[in-house]
């Protein structure tokens, strides 16, 4: 699949042109390495959701779902993803940064709240959508612990994808269909839909 045919527009960016770009889409497409690429491409600040939910709580997603189960790990990810957003408005306000990159959890855009804050704070979010069968390779060769995949992982992974398509779709301004694609294509992908932006 060429990068153009997997390039989709949704909703109008943001008219605030904070600079913040959000990573959206199930667990295993990707937005972690593509984040840190895009950041890198366009000489950038990056920010990884659940890094920064691991050092919030000080300790990992898999003891925060072990002592908590997922209400306890939503409630802190609502917590930390505000304060993320903030902080990174802020930087690019004092002009300490010209944009921001934000990969999220899979499951950030649950809660409303946290859409109407991902909506609010960023000029783009670019949802990453892939197969399921390639998520299920990209997962089991992760070294990353995922609570949710704990059993069966194809069938968590299909519906975890059913169940939230929706919701990514709610808040994207922008979907990439990564399924085929090298790394270095959807870095590309999305570094020409928000190059514009951090030049500006």
């Amino acid at each position: 699949m060429s990068v153009s045919a997997a390039l989709s527009m949704n909703a109008q960016p943001s008219t605030t042109k904070s600079g913040v770009v959000v990573l959206v889409g199930v667990m295993g497409s990707g937005k972690s390495t593509v984040g840190a690429g895009v950041a890198q491409v366009l000489q950038c600040s990056f920010v990884d959701l659940d890094v920064q939910i691991t050092k919030s709580a000080k300790c990992t997603v898999s003891e925060i779902f072990a002592r908590g189960g997922e209400t306890e790990f939503r409630a802190i990810e609502t917590d930390v993803l505000a304060t993320v957003l903030d902080d990174a408005c802020a930087l690019i306000a004092q002009q300490t940064a010209l944009s921001v990159v934000v990969a999220t959890g899979g499951g950030a855009v649950i809660s409303q709240i946290n859409r109407d804050k991902i909506a609010s704070a960023a000029d783009h979010v670019i949802w990453l959508d892939a197969k399921v069968d390639d998520l299920v390779k990209r997962t089991s060769s992760s070294k990353t612990a995922r609570p949710l995949l704990a059993n069966n992982p194809e069938q968590a992974l299909s519906a975890l994808s059913s169940e939230r398509a929706g919701l990514y779709e709610q808040v994207a301004t922008a979907k990439i269909d990564t399924t085929g694609l090298r790394i270095e294509q959807v870095i590309d992908a999305v570094a020409q839909i928000v190059s514009p932006m951090v030049a500006k």
